[in-house]
């Protein structure tokens, strides 16, 4: 029932053609086969624990024997042994600590795919929307190159204008309509790699929210990130349950040098008729003479091993701790540089944008104006103005390319730390 609700939930935001990034996020969780495949992986980690606190089964053993088959139908025999294996030295306790660590990084395992996953599908809709405000202001310049060529085409049949003019013009419209069709390609690129990670079907509605694009000017302290970073990475936490699986492992390993106990008891009835011979029973009657036994035995067994016999599998455990306990100390030692890195690049991308935002495209949306007018008045030719206009045109590209680096900047500083900064 919990599934077919988050099912319909999840089909009413599509159907409402606007998504935002938590949206996505949520129906990529939902949908994704790796991440199947990593929950399928902790349901087989459970079992395996499960496993492991197994005890050794007894055993019960009953056996039957006569001597008819060779000649002598007066011999017979019946036991029933049982048998109990005790282990030694924890070996259970030790197994369950092992499959436990196990059971712990299957389930460090999901958070750190789902930790890819929602970084990848933040960066895709940055990259689709800073595409789609590229395109925006690409139609906006085409529609005023297109209404600016139909004038001049106009003056230059009046004879006011020189024909040059309106080739100056045309090329400018078709150089700005390819910039146009290049930045459509990205966007379908990143809306086809969007739909990839949700699993979206190809005519399933995808349309994204401009929540998409939000702002933070506080990723917070660089040293309260590296804290975190240190808390909460999944990759840091896998190292570390790696490095406890292997101590396990090798506390197992010396566990298993100890020789197990069987503790055993056996029952057994014999019979045996001593030919022809006949007896009198006590009120005087002949009787077949027959000897009977009844035993009872009881016993230990004790495997002889030596500690080489398990030499391999200790080294192997201990090769595997040490080489576990390297990779956490050197994520520990590289995880703050990492932080430290992603910070600083979106702390340059928000100097950049204040930088842009503080006059470089009002300055220049103003130089061309001013250009513009000059041209009318006869001053400056056409050239002018349209080498004015891709000054405009590339500080407007670079304005929103800002934009876009402070929200990649953040992406990546939150799949640094491992987790969002809200």
């Amino acid at each position: 029932m919990v599934w077919k609700t988050t099912v319909l939930a999840l089909a009413s935001v599509l159907c409402a053609r606007t998504a935002t990034v938590d949206d996505l996020i949520r129906i990529a969780i939902e949908r994704s086969r790796e991440l199947g495949a990593a929950r399928a992986r902790v349901a087989e980690t459970r079992g395996l624990l499960r496993q492991a606190g197994v005890r050794p089964a007894p055993a019960l053993e009953v056996d039957g024997a006569t001597g008819r088959a060779l000649g002598s139908p007066g011999k017979q025999e019946f036991s029933a042994a049982y048998s109990h294996p005790l282990e030694t030295g924890g070996k259970r306790d030790k197994r369950i600590r092992v499959a436990e660590k196990t059971v712990a990084l299957a389930e460090a395992d999901i958070a750190g795919r789902t930790l890819r996953l929602a970084s990848e599908i933040k960066l895709r809709a940055i990259d689709a929307l800073t595409q789609e405000q590229r395109l925006a202001s690409f139609d906006s310049l085409i529609g005023t190159l297109q209404e600016s060529l139909k004038l001049t085409e106009a003056r230059v049949e009046q004879g006011d204008a020189a024909p040059l003019e309106s080739r100056l013009l045309l090329v400018e419209l078709n150089r700005t309509q390819a910039q146009r069709r290049t930045a459509e390609g990205v966007r379908q690129v990143a809306l086809t790699d969007l739909r990839r990670l949700c699993g979206l079907a190809p005519a399933e509605p995808l349309a994204l929210s401009r929540e998409v694009l939000r702002d933070s000017q506080a990723a917070g302290d660089i040293a309260q990130l590296r804290q975190r970073a240190l808390a909460q990475r999944p990759d840091l936490a896998a190292a570390r349950l790696v490095e406890e699986q292997g101590v396990a492992e090798v506390a197992l390993s010396e566990s298993q040098a100890r020789p197990d106990l069987t503790l055993s008891a056996r029952y057994s009835h014999r019979t045996e008729r001593f030919g022809d011979l006949y007896g009198y029973t006590a009120s005087g009657r002949p009787a077949l003479i027959r000897d009977r036994d009844n035993i009872l035995a009881a016993g230990i067994s004790i495997p002889l091993l030596t500690r080489r016999r398990n030499l391999g599998n200790l080294e192997a455990a201990a090769a595997r701790a040490t080489g576990a306990r390297s990779l956490r100390q050197h994520l520990e030692a590289a995880i703050p540089l990492e932080v430290e890195a992603a910070w600083r690049r979106w702390e340059a991308a928000v100097e950049s944008l204040k930088i842009l935002n503080a006059g470089v495209v009002r300055q220049s949306e103003e130089n061309l104006e001013i250009v513009r007018q000059a041209y009318a008045l006869g001053q400056l030719r056409l050239l002018d103005v349209l080498n004015e206009q891709r000054r405009l045109t590339d500080t407007r590209m670079s304005h929103i390319e800002a934009e876009a680096d402070v929200r990649r900047g953040l992406a990546e500083l939150e799949q640094a730390v491992g987790g969002e900064l809200r």
